[in-house]
């Protein structure tokens, strides 16, 4: 699949790989996509189980990474895979992180 042009617009890029590079250092993060939203892309953290405690980790990374950069150019969402396999929900999504 085709890297999507939003990755190509200056400033995106960037933001994204910093988004991902910080999540990715909470063990539980499984995976980051990319897929299409209803207001545009948007980021899906992905991990296994519900614990608030690592969604409120992601929203301070979303936080620090706003008050930095004024505002994100991407949505973002944490899911819970309860056991079930990536592909089962995001046959068309772009994974840009993957445990």
């Amino acid at each position: 699949m085709p890297k999507p042009s939003i990755l190509r617009r200056k400033g995106v890029k960037e933001a994204v790989q910093r988004f991902i590079g910080q999540v990715a250092q909470i063990p539980q993060v499984e995976a980051v996509l990319l897929v299409p939203g209803d207001e545009g892309w948007e980021l899906r953290v992905v991990i296994d189980q519900p614990d608030l405690a690592f969604v409120d980790a992601v929203a301070e990374v979303e936080g620090a990474l706003i008050d930095e950069l004024g505002e994100l150019p991407f949505l973002s969402q944490v899911l819970f895979r309860q056991g079930q396999p990536l592909e089962h929900f995001f046959s068309s999504a772009h994974f840009l992180f993957r445990r």
